[in-house]
Formats: C-alpha cells, structure tokens, sequence
C-alpha cells in the first residue's frame, strides 16, 4: 500500500483527480448552456409570437426594445448607401449580407438587413440583378447593436462592415442611423432572387446535452481506468513482498 503514496504515485493521484474533476465541470458546464440555450429560444419565440409594432413606436420609446420581435417599417430605401456584412453563410453557402438603409417619413434611418447575397455575387461574377423599391413597406425582427463590428475592405460598390455594430456601420456609409437595425422577413413589392431573407434562428437546444453526458461517461471512465491500474500495482506490490 506504500507504493501509491511516494511522490510519483501522488502526483498520479492528484493529476487524476485533476482531470476527473475537470471533465465533470465540463459536463455540468454543458448542461449550464444547455439552460441558458433553452431560456434564449422561450424569448425568441415568446418576441415572435407578439403582435407586429411600427417602428416609430420603439423608436420614440412606446414599445421596448425586444429582440426578435417584428416590427413594421415603412419608407424610402437609400440604395446609394447600401453595405454588406462580410462572412455570412446560407445553408453551407459562403457570402455577405446586402443591407439598405431605410428612411422614415420623419428622416429617422433605420438599417435593414435585406438578406444573403452569395459570395460570386459580391464578386461581380453571378449575374442575377437586385431590385431596389424607392418606396417600401416591410415587416421584420427588431435587433440591437452589436460590439465587435469592423469596416471591411468592401467593393467597388458597395462598403463593408464584420457586424452590425451601427457606430461602425455609421462610419462605413456616413449616415446618423437609428440604434436599432431590421431583419427583412417579407417586403412590398416583393425582391426577386436575391437577397435570401435570412430565417430565425433553429430554436433546437444543441448538442450540450450530448457533450455532458459524454463528460460524464469520461470522468466515470476515467475513475474505472484509474482503479483498475491501482488495483494491479498493488498486486505486483503484494506479489514482489511475497517474493522478497
């Protein structure tokens, strides 16, 4: 019984339980997200199951600002001053975001994420045009500003943003804009093929549940492995006392 406890056997033991106590952290840590991930998608869906609000009515601070909740906007696209927001996918599919300001009847600008453009369409090699109505009336989900946004390298025609971080948005197209911006969902008169409106968000909770049960099976794993080679030294300890 000796032998476990000499050094060699005791930093065993302690980088052991080290990573016992690590992995069922990580499996509770796991379940944590797994939480945090089904009270985001009540909210996502309890914001979109209200009642549509005008813009103005968040703006002016009637109506607070909940993420996800659709809202209708009514005004003026300002083409000119369209932007993408790089590194966007679409079903496997790499590209960018195409998003227009819009201007309210009051002046306000409210940014609107039309929706996903494909990355030979940025290039310039994908031919399909995009309208875009002077006047324009839709509905979609309300967010606010991000952190994190860089102006990007952009194109000829278009200037380019890596969030919707609207400070930095602001600086990529040289207009006051509104601190809330818009996911299209559905707009009159209808676009074309492109820009895709960008879907909500799957509402699934992941794979956390999956990860922490698998944490979980590693630390008990680990503590069978780990008494498994105790109980053989101290065999081989047992039979070399014998022996001697």
């Amino acid at each position: 019984m000796r032998t476990l406890f000499t050094t060699r056997w005791l930093l065993s033991h302690f980088f052991a339980l080290t990573m016992v106590v690590g992995m069922v952290g990580l499996g509770f840590w796991q379940l944590e997200r797994r939480d945090e991930r089904n009270a985001t998608n009540d909210e996502i869906a309890a914001a979109a199951e209200r009642v549509p609000v005008e813009i103005e009515s968040i703006l002016d601070g009637v109506e607070p600002v909940v993420e996800h909740r659709r809202v209708i906007v009514r005004g003026e696209y300002l083409d000119q001053s369209s932007f993408l927001v790089a590194n966007r996918s679409f079903e496997t599919q790499a590209g960018s975001w195409l998003a227009t300001p819009v201007e309210l009847d009051d002046g306000t600008i409210v940014v609107v994420a039309r929706g996903w453009v494909p990355r030979l369409w940025v290039a310039g090699s994908d031919p399909r045009l995009i309208d875009t109505p002077n006047e324009v009336e839709l509905v979609g989900r309300v967010f606010e500003s991000v952190d994190g946004g860089l102006i990007g390298s952009g194109t000829d025609d278009y200037a380019e943003v890596s969030r919707m971080e609207l400070v930095v948005v602001e600086e990529a197209i040289s207009l006051d804009v509104a601190d809330v911006w818009i996911q299209l969902e559905a707009q009159l008169p209808a676009a074309r093929d492109l820009p895709i409106p960008v879907p909500p968000p799957p509402l699934g909770e992941g794979p956390h549940l999956s990860y922490a049960f698998q944490w979980f099976f590693f630390s008990s794993s680990g503590i069978v492995v780990y008494g498994l080679i105790l109980r053989r030294k101290l065999r081989e300890s047992a039979k070399t006392d014998g022996d001697g």
